[in-house]
């Protein structure tokens, strides 16, 4: 019995072979050989892989973000940052019946840590309402206390446009009111710190 190669079944699993010859090997298969079984099973296997491995690929804007931080010293730059990590999302965990659909206002929690910081934000929108409301505290990590030197948090878009700022309050709380959008960003200045930067998604898409 001739067997398949392996550029056939390459050319097979990729979707890339003549139809006659894509039923050919369709044929093969029906009659049972075991040896082109295992490689067909193999090659099942990493057409699986291959797929899912776009998956893991981060967003485009994050990448572009990162590059831009390793750029060159030389380019001039108002403050240094720091990309925060998310450690909790509201969304992540399960919900009461009910919860989801109750209509008025919809809620989503996310925590993020960096430079020291632990930054607590809290987004809200009703229905009706194309605003989105953002309630925030800032805390200190080390001292366990909110931030209470002078910070500061702005919004911007991903090309530094600045949508909205305000001033972090004695307690380590603030709030911003500002229109859905993709591709925002959040930032924490406080001094003797790296500014803290946090990908805000539009919570109206979660």
């Amino acid at each position: 019995m001739v067997h398949l190669s392996e550029q056939q079944l390459a050319d097979f699993f990729r979707g890339l072979g003549r139809p006659e010859i894509s039923e050919g090997i369709r044929a093969h298969f029906a009659r049972g050989c075991s040896k082109c079984e295992t490689a067909r099973d193999a090659w099942s296997r990493v057409r699986r892989f291959a797929t899912g491995e776009a998956a893991y690929a981060p967003p485009e804007n994050l990448v572009r973000l990162v590059k831009q931080g390793f750029a060159s010293n030389s380019a001039p730059r108002a403050q240094a940052w720091t990309l925060a990590s998310l450690v909790f999302d509201s969304f992540a965990q399960p919900l009461l019946a009910g919860v989801r659909s109750s209509g008025a206002l919809n809620f989503w929690q996310v925590i993020y840590e960096a430079e020291g910081l632990t930054v607590d934000l809290r987004f809200a929108h009703r229905t009706q309402s194309k605003a989105v409301y953002l309630v925030g505290q800032v805390f200190d990590k080390q001292a366990v206390r909110a931030l209470q030197n002078k910070a500061s948090v702005e919004l911007s878009t991903e090309r530094e446009e600045l949508l909205a700022t305000t001033n972090i309050s004695a307690l380590g709380e603030f709030f911003i009111e500002f229109e859905p959008n993709d591709n925002l960003w959040l930032s924490v200045k406080a001094a003797g710190r790296n500014a803290v930067r946090i990908p805000v998604t539009n919570p109206k898409q979660r």
